[in-house]
């Protein structure tokens, strides 16, 4: 069995079966320039939904350090989803399967599946896909929300090829963001601690 992330054992999502793939070989090649642009979601077994900050150390310890791991997400209990750039993806999943750790092969974040909220039970099943959708668009762009700048539009725009989100979001977004930057900067600033110590 698969461990989580704690390297303990859990229960594997009923939609899906984490399979251990034949141990991939390390890429030779380094220093190339990347033909495989944009970010991509792994999902994996988790026995509880923790602080980001705690999630994020225990993947350092297992040698995924956070700079490599954009953001963390859980689309459902037992589930977490780390955001990484497509170059590393083959890196990150063999350091998983180093630790034990298999993925959950072709999940789906928009699966309907995945609404666990007996709201959705009596929903008619085009609404619920619908619904898993809307959520999983709104959780992207909290995502942007917590990206760095610089990253932020490369990040957005492969969620627009990946079809998660509209151009219509990225525009609504990036707005919201000009004016939110422009507000701030016209503030004052002021020092939240002395610059030396006393």
């Amino acid at each position: 069995m698969s461990a989580s992330i704690h390297a303990l054992p859990t229960a594997y999502a009923s939609h899906a079966a984490a399979i251990v793939p034949p141990r991939p070989r390390r890429s030779t090649t380094s220093g190339l320039p990347s033909d495989n642009q944009g970010f991509t979601y792994l999902y994996m077994p988790y026995r509880l939904r923790s602080r980001y900050s705690e999630t994020r150390k225990a993947l350092s310890r297992l040698g995924l350090p956070s700079s490599r791991v954009l953001d963390v997400c859980y689309p459902v209990n037992g589930m977490v989803g780390i955001l990484v750039h497509n170059d590393y993806v083959e890196e990150a999943t063999i350091t998983l399967y180093e630790n034990g750790i298999s993925l959950f092969e072709d999940c789906d974040p928009t699966d309907p599946i995945l609404l666990k909220d007996p709201k959705f039970d009596s929903d008619p099943e085009e609404v619920r896909k619908q619904t898993a959708i809307v959520i999983h668009q709104k959780r992207l762009l909290k995502v942007l929300q917590r990206l760095r700048p610089p990253i932020r539009l490369a990040v957005a725009r492969s969620f627009i090829a990946q079809d998660w989100i509209t151009q219509a979001d990225h525009d609504t977004f990036f707005a919201s963001c000009s004016v939110t930057e422009s507000n701030s900067a016209s503030k004052p600033k002021f020092l939240s601690s002395p610059l030396y110590d006393v």
